[in-house]
């Protein structure tokens, strides 16, 4: 799988993605059933093959992720009616005068239905509005240059979640 980037195309011939289908091997039950400290050996087994340096602030963004997998992510009831009703409630966070119904000590960003959870975008907004006070987009692609979930996954060895990256119009999420 070349990318036209030497780098990546490098990091990509040492850890080729898992291109599974997310709906039958849904990544956030992966994690969910998975001992935590297995899946971060693995990420720092990989990171330390293609030569990166896994900082403080890489793990805090990984284990966010990791920690809305096993809580926030549903794997059979959605817990909601549509997907309209989770970004009404993601947009509500900037505003104290929007009620946060949906809102639990575990998930100050809303859930999402197993769907949402096999998709990179909902997930990545997700990761924006949880890393907004540190710099949101900005700050994460200083970390994870490729995509935080695109990476986070490619060193978990987890299936690749849907148009997680897209070349055509030059997005990886």
């Amino acid at each position: 799988m070349s990318v036209g980037d030497k780098k990546l195309d490098d990091v990509l011939e040492i850890l080729d993605p898992i291109a599974l289908p997310p709906a039958d091997y849904p990544p956030a039950v992966i994690v969910r059933d998975t001992p935590r400290d297995e899946i971060m050996a693995r990420i720092n087994s990989n990171a330390s093959k293609v030569g990166i340096d896994l900082t403080d602030e890489h793990r805090e963004v990984i284990n966010f992720l990791f920690d809305f997998y096993t809580y926030c992510c549903e794997t059979k009831d959605p817990g909601y009616v549509s997907s309209e009703v989770y970004w009404k409630y993601v947009n509500c966070l900037d505003d104290p005068e929007c009620r946060k119904d949906t809102e639990t000590k575990d998930c100050p960003y809303g859930q999402l239905s197993s769907e949402e959870a096999q998709r990179a975008y909902p997930l990545y907004r997700v990761l924006l509005k949880a890393f907004k006070g540190k710099g949101g987009k900005k700050y994460l692609y200083k970390l994870f240059p490729y995509g935080p979930l695109f990476t986070i996954h490619l060193l978990a060895k987890l299936p690749r979640l849907r148009h997680d990256v897209d070349p055509h119009f030059g997005t990886a999420y």
